[in-house]
Parts: C-alpha cells; sequence; structure tokens
C-alpha cells in the first residue's frame, strides 16, 4: 500500500509540474512575441523615412508635437545590424536581465547614452574599475544590463539609449530603420509628415494569427489537473479499504479518516510548494505570482477530489449497512 501511495503521490508531482509547465508556455509564448521586437506591442509599425536629419532632430519633433502620446522608439541600424538604438517618452517594458537591468524612462532624458548587451554582443567593450563599456566612436557607453539568454533576442545585439541631448542623438536618421510603438493614428501622422510609408511588422502578424493558440496549454493544465485529481480519488480508495481492514467504527473510523486526511493535504502541500520553487528554478515565468495561484487552485481542486472520494465511500457502505 505505501509503494502504491508514493508512486500516486510522485504522479501528482508530476501532474504539478505539468500544470506549471503549460504556464509558462504560455507566457515565454506571450513574452517571445515582445521579446523579438525588444518589448514593442502589437501596435508596431515600420516607418521608411529617407531624411539625412539627425536623431535627435526626430526625437524633438516627436516631443514637440506628440506630448501626451505615449511613444516609444527603436531605430535598427541599417548597416551595423548589430546595434539598435532605443528612446521612449514612458515607461517602457522592462526586459529581463542577467545582470544589471533595463532601460529607464530616465535613461532618455539625460546628456548621457547607456548601454545594454546581449550575451554574444558583437561590439568593442572595455572593462575598468569594475565598471564595464561600450567603445564606439571614440566614445564610451557605460553598461547597465546584459541579457538573459532567450532564442528570440538577438544574442549578438547591443541596446544605447538615446534622446535629443544623447551623444547618439547625432547619428543620421537614414542610416536606420525606424520603429515606432504608438497609436495607429500617431504613426501615420509621423509618416505622412516625412513622406514615408508604414508597414507592420512580421512579430505583429504572427501574433494576430496565432493570438488563440492558448487553448491547447489550457486543455493541457485541464488534463493535468484531472490526472492529479484521479490519484487523489485512488489515495481515497487505499485509505477507505485499509479502514476497512481495521473493522473501526463511530469515533474511531472519523478521527482515522480526518488523521489520514490531513496527513495527505500537508504532504500534498509541500509537493505544491516544491513544485512552485522547481518550475521557477528551471521554467520561465514572467509573473510568477500567477504559477503561485494557479497551483494553490489546482492543490485545493484537488484536495476536494480526495475529500468527497472519502465521503461518497462513506455514504455507499453506509447503504449497504
Amino acid at each position: 500500500m505505501k509503494f502504491k501511495k508514493f508512486g500516486l503521490i510522485i504522479v501528482f508531482f508530476l501532474a504539478l509540474l505539468g500544470i506549471g509547465s503549460m504556464l509558462s508556455n504560455v507566457q515565454s509564448r506571450e513574452a517571445d512575441q515582445l521579446l523579438e521586437a525588444y518589448g514593442l506591442s502589437n501596435s508596431t509599425r515600420y516607418i521608411d523615412i529617407n531624411s539625412r536629419q539627425k536623431v535627435s532632430t526626430f526625437l524633438r519633433y516627436l516631443t514637440k508635437n506628440y506630448p501626451k502620446n505615449k511613444i516609444q522608439v527603436h531605430l535598427d541600424h541599417q548597416d551595423k545590424n548589430h546595434q539598435t538604438l532605443i528612446w521612449a517618452n514612458h515607461t517602457i517594458i522592462s526586459l529581463p536581465t542577467e545582470a544589471g537591468r533595463y532601460f529607464s524612462a530616465d535613461d532618455f532624458k539625460g546628456q548621457v547614452s547607456f548601454a545594454v548587451l546581449g550575451l554574444n554582443a558583437k561590439v568593442k567593450t572595455l572593462k575598468t574599475q569594475g565598471n564595464q563599456y561600450v567603445v564606439l566612436h571614440h566614445r564610451y557607453y557605460s553598461v547597465i544590463g546584459t541579457f538573459k539568454h532567450y532564442r528570440q533576442m538577438k544574442q549578438d545585439g547591443y541596446y544605447l539609449s538615446t534622446g535629443p541631448k544623447q551623444p547618439t542623438g547625432q547619428f543620421k536618421l537614414n542610416n536606420y530603420q525606424i520603429i515606432i510603438d504608438a497609436s495607429d493614428k500617431v504613426i501615420h501622422k509621423i509618416a505622412a509628415h516625412y513622406g514615408g510609408k508604414v508597414r507592420t511588422p512580421l512579430f505583429v502578424k504572427k501574433h494576430q494569427i496565432h493570438r488563440f493558440s492558448v487553448i491547447r496549454e489550457i486543455l493541457l493544465i485541464a488534463l493535468f489537473g484531472l490526472v492529479a485529481a484521479i490519484c487523489n480519488l485512488l489515495l481515497a480508495l487505499i485509505d477507505w479499504q485499509t479502514v476497512k481492514k481495521t473493522s473501526l467504527t463511530g469515533n474511531l473510523l472519523r478521527n482515522w479518516l480526518i488523521n489520514r486526511g490531513i496527513r495527505l493535504i500537508l504532504t500534498e502541500l509541500l509537493t505544491m510548494v516544491g513544485a512552485y520553487f522547481f518550475l521557477c528554478w528551471r521554467a520561465f515565468y514572467s509573473k510568477p505570482d500567477h504559477l503561485l495561484w494557479l497551483l494553490i487552485f489546482s492543490w485545493f481542486v484537488i484536495i476536494w477530489a480526495y475529500i468527497l472520494g472519502i465521503l461518497y465511500l462513506s455514504r455507499k457502505e453506509r447503504r449497504r449497512a
């Protein structure tokens, strides 16, 4: 009996891992869509602009004409395809870093440009006195973070903050592919001002096609939950068969079942906590609290499967008597 119960607890643990893994797939897919555009949303568009303006002039135009609109700009270098300039007039999505941090809104307002690196960034760097710098055109840009490894992120890329007052603002606009995340109305106004064309990025098109692809993960979460519930029904049956052999009745029977039930609840609670920490260690979650609540909900439902199983067997026995 003990080996059977231990085996069912193992299956219960694996079912929780399955539930957590499916949630990780859902959150990873959502994160992938963001990471492919470095934190941009589905409102993102390419604008083809052939202008020899400085980047700073373009950013001043955006700041002056759209002060109340949330705009985020990424500029991918046409030739140096590892370099991306980033600017925003609001707080942007913080992408996961292996060390340090991602850009904040304040990084675009000052006169100093900062850098965030891919794990294998193809750019000259210098380490001195415990600090790392990107060396570019005889200038030094302080590295504030390094991205985690995700296949959707350019591992060999490096990212520089830019702004109207920053050194990177002196770069020429026509050297870059302009990517803008803003409302559709604002994007088309900007394109019209510069006589440019608006295009939809591939990552946005893919997300629109596959936005309902999480249905499979939801069904698998329900399936893993069902497997765990069946395990608890079998545990209820094993406990009932054990109590039948003891010939306990009345309060003794009730106390024995309560004792076994509490032991199972505590065992599966510890198993659930172990599954949570294991999944946080081995899988990606953009919102770990969602994993915790999902596991708690699953544990609660599965425990009820055991309780209902005991109640059903008890009533069935009374009817026979």
